[in-house]
């Protein structure tokens, strides 16, 4: 049987003086999978996606990244092993306005030397693994790439960051409402790149939204109202 890439046991979390918000007794995901996350805004997925990144701490239960407890490393340490191993895709994409594209791309690699180390054995440059990728996700123009990300469509905007997330070959690509913005056409394109680059490098896709209609196109769709016990009405 494989191990999985990522693995939740009795996760609890609540935010000070509130009630609590998560209650998952398992959840995990695949190496190479794509899984599909419904959740409406205030159903916490934002929150949880923290808690898997190591943003966040559980007051009770256990987080495994690549078999390595998120608990037992040190806020420093966190923070490494997510750049190391986790892509994220917001919803808002996050560039900086100021960077160029291709530095906005490059930028996981200034944080992760692992990352680094792994775009560098494909490419001869950090900036050659960025125009691969961009290529790849339809932003070949090599003029555009020189342009500062305040300076895109949202539709580029998104593709670039989907480059960020992507660079160094990260294990975990974990995608938060990366669609919203989008028309139906777009969103379709933009899906199928996102799913051939996730395949061609064998990261798992963590996708959350609210979008059910995107559900059919993954490996498998969770609901996180059902995962999270929290949310459910009490039985007497």
């Amino acid at each position: 049987m494989t191990t999985p890439l990522l693995q939740v046991t009795d996760l609890q979390f609540a935010w000070p003086g509130q009630p609590t918000l998560l209650d998952i007794p398992a959840f995990t995901l695949q190496p190479g999978e794509r899984l599909f996350l419904k959740g409406p805004s205030g159903s916490g997925k934002t929150t949880l996606l923290g808690l898997l990144g190591g943003v966040h701490q559980p007051q009770r239960g256990e987080i495994n990244l690549l078999g390595q407890s998120l608990g037992q490393l040190s806020a420093l340490r966190r923070d490494r092993f997510r750049a190391d191993h986790t892509g994220y895709l917001f919803q808002q994409f996050n560039l900086l306005p100021y960077l160029s594209v291709l530095d906005n791309v490059t930028l996981p690699c200034r944080f992760s030397a692992l990352r680094r180390e792994r775009a560098l054995r494909q490419h001869p440059s950090l900036n050659a693994a960025a125009e691969h990728l961009l290529r790849e996700l339809g932003l070949s123009d090599t003029t555009l790439q020189q342009r500062s990300a305040s300076a895109l469509s949202i539709g580029q905007q998104q593709r670039v960051a989907a480059a960020r997330a992507l660079i160094g070959s990260p294990e975990l690509v974990i995608a938060d409402e990366p669609t919203s913005a989008l028309d139906a056409d777009s969103r379709d394109a933009f899906l199928k790149l996102l799913f051939d680059e996730c395949a061609q490098m064998g990261s798992s896709l963590l996708f959350v939204s609210h979008d059910t209609s995107l559900a059919t196109r993954f490996d498998r769709a969770l609901s996180l109202a059902e995962l999270n016990r929290a949310s459910q009405p009490e039985t007497f």
